[in-house]
């Protein structure tokens, strides 16, 4: 999708499940699988390629640990190499989000210092493995740039704090030549949030802050009808008024300028 001289594609590293529907957002009674893609959105344009997030990554893992993963043959498909990849810029540090860091060679990696601090600390990282082998390498070598608030990270891409489903979480605006759109990272990640925004997930870190950042963006997003990549929606789409709340309305076609 063109926004403006900026392109953003969205690729698909992931599909799979990792919990039911009641799992995941305990309001739910349903006990049928969440079946939900993982997503990372490239940004290219103005002599510059941005990843926001990196995905699910490449096995062993042990998270979804048997999910076929596509980034490399998407990036290549969207000819884009992986030592083009100039920036990656992470929503955030959760494990669905990180699994491709170390592969882009000439990349810096931009994170919320409130979520390096609460990722790092030393009971987080023997909880979370994937941080040890994927984050923290990078910030030895000194690649990884720390932002405290709302920041531009390279022409038209500007990250802002959204937090709530952990407690740096940022989404990423997009702006150039008069149009706009948003990298949502996991500031909602099914329908039934849409559709009410006070269903909690359990992923959340601080679940009231989420809900109410959540109403918020969406709020917002709806208010502008700007489009959207959203991390376990597909394609593009925008949200949309529907009565006192939301829907979400897929882009009938990815290739067309934003409006």
């Amino acid at each position: 999708m063109k926004v403006g001289a900026l392109e953003v594609v969205p690729l698909v590293d992931a599909e799979g499940s990792f919990a039911t529907m009641s799992e995941a957002f305990p309001s739910s009674s349903s006990n049928e699988p969440w079946w939900v893609p993982i997503n990372v959105a490239l940004v290219r344009g103005d002599g510059i390629s941005i990843l926001v997030d990196t995905g699910l990554g490449p096995a062993p893992r042990t998270f979804m640990p048997d999910t076929e993963v596509y980034l490399p043959e998407q990036l290549v498909d969207a000819g884009t190499q992986p030592d083009a990849i100039d920036l990656v810029v992470h929503t955030h540090l959760h494990v669905d989000h990180v699994g491709w860091d170390g592969a882009f060679p000439n990349a810096r990696y931009v994170v919320h210092e409130e979520d390096w601090a609460f990722f790092t600390t030393e009971d987080s990282l023997a909880e979370r493995p994937h941080l040890r082998e994927k984050v923290m390498p990078l910030h030895a070598a000194g690649r990884v740039e720390l932002v405290a608030a709302e920041t531009q990270v390279a022409p038209g891409v500007r990250v802002v704090p959204t937090p709530g489903h952990t407690p740096g979480h940022m989404s990423v605006q997009i702006e150039s030549d008069g149009s706009a759109l948003v990298v949502l990272g996991d500031v909602v990640v099914h329908a039934l949030q849409v559709a009410d925004p006070s269903v909690e997930y359990v992923s959340d870190h601080d679940r009231g802050l989420a809900a109410k950042t959540r109403g918020r963006v969406l709020e917002e997003l709806a208010e502008e009808r700007i489009p959207v990549v959203a991390a376990h929606f597909t394609g593009t789409g925008r949200f949309v008024r529907s009565g006192e709340a939301f829907r979400w309305e897929p882009a009938k076609d990815e290739g067309t300028p934003v409006e």
